[in-house]
């Protein structure tokens, strides 16, 4: 084991450590614990975003396709960042106000108070997604935590696994959503130091971005291609398959509890977005051209990897002095945690809040609910133990069908349910059991991660129409029309549509002047972000 490059990464664990102890402090009620007191600066919310969303996939899954797929993978990332952008136009800022208005701690309390749920229906529904998406999710992290471990100290997958879970449980147990969120903040900027320095060095090392392109082109001359060889409906196919990410970051709890947490919604409307959309844009380039630049390093004899999701942390080792190269390694480190911490967090929200208190009806003090969330932290993460152990460990896929199902379980209804005020209780009861039933059905049992003919029966001519398109993309406006078509037939209250009615006609909009709300709304968000850095300052 390299002692430089464990010294390096040991500064960094002590730094989380000092973040968790720090962050107890603050946390001694369960709405703490949860959401921060809802008192987060919305620098630190936006960055705790970012962290927790791009995780493991960011720093190998991603850079592991674009070594593979070549330009063809750059669709993800465009996918990513209309993504990212579609969250703080359609979820953010709203879902802030319906959560200071219900004083909502959790995506299932709000749910349940937006539609006025008294059957406890929705708030099960909710927990059960969770549980199944999230486990599996966090298992995806683990598994690139053991990767990385692997690569960087030269131990075995398994070994590095189990390392990280016994990291990452300590310190969510100890400080919950505070250390979550701060921890985050730390990780966003180890993230983004990490992805502008490994790609430079690189082309340094290769001798340019043509001699890097001429590699590749010998190597594989579909890998320059931005479609990967593939003309007409495939190309189209191909770009879906890659850009179908957008969809999902509608429906990711251990996102948007972030716009939940924050102090101001109006911040999330033009710093949120600026600050989000900056840092999303340059960890993507870096991200891409890693993996990118790796696979011409490897065809060139100038580097040795065993698995293209292990690209970065080999670069690392390889381009880098040992001292330097532990940094970087606990940067790849810090995406995984920071996207499993905060997955951890609403796995226990949904268990020992939403179905033990809520569901079941126990009273117990707030700090025994604390107690109780984190003895759940460390279950499931046992659990994330075992899948990461003896799953695939591909990290892309595992990540890719998570996100699906969690895409698919809370995507429509989020977004129905904050901007139609028709949404009913009983389209969401529906359509999220729907989406439940459906993408455990589709993704475990029919098709795996995308559609194809090979399924029996009517299933194969369904997959030979959407042949290579990601089951959650046609999956989510399946949803989404079910939860409409439902709603239509049903009706809510007039109390509530009333409610929604009012909230969304107090949105102050700042700097109006003599404007109208909507001479002012009608203005692009770039407007908007300039305007306000311009007149107000991004803090």
């Amino acid at each position: 084991m390299n002692s430089g490059i464990l010294l390096g990464f040991l500064v960094y664990l002590a730094l989380l450590a000092y973040i968790g102890w720090w962050a107890n402090r603050y946390t001694k009620t369960e709405d703490q614990y949860f959401v921060g007191g809802r008192k987060v600066h919305v620098l630190a919310a936006t960055l705790s975003d970012k962290a927790s969303d791009f995780s493991g996939w960011l720093m190998l899954g991603y850079p592991g396709a674009a070594f593979s797929s070549g330009l063809g993978a750059f669709w993800a990332g465009i996918g990513c960042l209309f993504g990212t952008l579609a969250d703080y136009v359609l979820i953010g800022p709203r879902l802030r106000i319906y959560a200071g208005k219900f004083r909502a701690i959790t995506v299932p309390d709000y749910l349940e108070a937006r539609l006025k749920d008294d059957t406890k229906l929705i708030r099960i529904l909710s927990a059960l997604i969770i549980v199944i998406f999230m486990t599996a999710y966090v298992a995806a992290q683990f598994t690139a935590g053991g990767k990385t471990f692997a690569e960087g100290f030269g131990i075995s997958d398994n070994t590095g696994i189990i390392i990280t879970v016994i990291i990452l449980t300590a310190y969510v147990i100890t400080g919950g959503f505070f250390a979550v969120v701060w921890t985050d903040v730390v990780q966003a900027m180890f993230m983004l130091l990490t992805l502008i320095i490994v790609p430079f060095l690189a082309l340094s090392e290769i001798g340019g971005f043509d001699k890097a392109t001429a590699i590749i082109a010998s190597a594989d001359p579909n890998l320059l291609h931005p479609f990967g060889g593939a003309t007409g409906m495939a190309a189209i196919v191909f770009a879906i398959g890659y850009a179908s990410w957008i969809v999902g970051y509608l429906g990711q709890p251990h996102i948007v509890t972030r716009y939940m947490s924050v102090e101001d919604p109006r911040k999330l409307r033009r710093p949120g977005i600026f600050i989000s959309g900056t840092w999303t844009i340059l960890v993507l380039w870096g991200a891409f051209f890693a993996g990118f630049l790796g696979f011409a390093m490897y065809h060139a004899g100038m580097l040795q990897v065993s698995d293209p999701e292990k690209v970065i942390p080999a670069m690392a080792v390889e381009l880098m002095p040992s001292w330097l190269a532990g940094f970087v390694i606990a940067g790849i480190i810090s995406a995984v945690m920071s996207t499993a911490d905060s997955q951890l967090l609403v796995a226990s929200s949904a268990i020992a809040r939403d179905f033990y208190h809520k569901v079941l009806g126990r009273e117990l003090g707030k700090k025994q609910m604390v107690n109780i969330s984190r003895l759940v932290v460390a279950a499931v993460a046992l659990v994330g133990l075992w899948f990461a152990i003896s799953g695939p460990k591909v990290i892309y896929q595992m990540v890719a069908t998570a996100w699906g199902g969690l895409a698919v379980g809370f995507g429509p209804i989020l977004v129905l349910s904050l901007w139609w005020k028709r949404t009913t209780k009983e389209g969401a009861i529906v359509g999220m059991a729907y989406g439940l039933i459906s993408e455990v059905i589709f993704e475990a049992k029919i098709y795996g991660w995308a559609f194809n003919p090979d399924a029996p029966g009517f299933f194969g001519t369904i997959g030979g129409w959407f042949n290579g398109i990601p089951v959650f993309f046609i999956n989510f406006f399946v949803t989404l029309i079910v939860i409409a078509i439902v709603s239509m037939f049903t009706r809510p209250p007039e109390d509530v549509v009333k409610l929604h009615e009012d909230i969304f006609k107090k949105v102050s909009i700042e700097g109006t002047g003599k404007k109208s709300i909507t001479e002012t709304r009608a203005k692009s968000q770039v407007e908007n972000v300039v305007d306000f850095v311009l007149t107000k300052g991004t803090a």
